[in-house]
């Protein structure tokens, strides 16, 4: 599998989504950038039946082989993950911090307003 960059991350819409452990979490929705490294920090996960829940997933640790994302996280985890509503299109930093938190990870240092967004020019951005 290959560590997920910018050009292996646009590739991933719509790929299967599975935990360590291989089981189905749903497929990718949407990608969101960090804004200050431009590199993917978060893909939504569409979820439930016939795909009507999104769940935002973090892509540290995750890996993609061309066909299906590995990411670090349990099904379970993810399916207890907060709702975080992005009609607006951007991640704003209070609902990346409650993502942060929720799945234990140690937020990088910001600059204040910074945000993930989708990439321009994408499904979705």
């Amino acid at each position: 599998m290959t560590t997920i960059g910018q050009r292996e991350a646009l590739r991933m819409y719509g790929c299967e989504v599975v935990d360590p452990a291989g089981q189905r979490i749903g497929i990718v929705g949407d990608l969101f950038l960090d804004d200050s490294t431009e590199e993917p920090a978060w893909i939504t996960v569409q979820t439930g039946l016939f795909g009507t829940n999104e769940t935002f997933v973090p892509l540290d640790g995750a890996a993609f082989d061309g066909a299906r994302v590995t990411v670090a996280v349990s099904r379970d985890v993810v399916r207890r993950a907060p709702f975080v509503d992005t009609e607006r299109g951007d991640l704003l930093q209070e609902q990346e911090s409650a993502l942060q938190h929720h799945y234990d990870r140690i937020p990088a240092p910001r600059t204040p307003g910074a945000v993930s967004h989708r990439p321009p020019g994408t499904p979705g951005g």
